[in-house]
């Protein structure tokens, strides 16, 4: 798996996943474009699945460690562009619970760039 980075919006980075999330190298790759946007202070983050194929235990594993990072450090994770198959995965094991899922990539970095509502 290929993971690509991009500033989309100052302070908001999408994180293009190409390939399939499978326990090993996918996820090793994911975990470490997000411990460099942490090193970095960056803490809004849009994991864009688009052109993700599949994802295994291990790569819906590493999405939760990775979701829990970015809270620790203030900030959050969106998904994106999800194929049904993934989205499916999601629901079933509730993860859709706890990160928020949108079908662009762009509905994702429109959500993270809105004012913060109290309460």
């Amino acid at each position: 798996m290929e993971v690509i980075r991009k500033e989309v919006v100052p302070g908001i980075f999408v994180l293009e996943c190409r390939g399939a999330l499978l326990i090993g190298v996918g996820c090793t790759r994911l975990q470490l474009a997000v411990e460099d946007l942490l090193s970095e202070k960056q803490t809004r983050v849009v994991l864009d699945l688009t052109a993700v194929s599949r994802v295994d235990s291990g790569g819906l594993g590493k999405i939760v460690n990775c979701l829990s990072r970015l809270r620790m450090a203030g900030g959050t994770m969106h998904i994106a562009g999800a194929n049904d198959s993934v989205i499916g995965l999601l629901k079933l094991t509730k993860v859709d619970r706890i990160v928020k899922v949108y079908p662009t990539a762009r509905e994702a970095v429109q959500s993270l760039d809105q004012p913060s509502t109290p309460g």
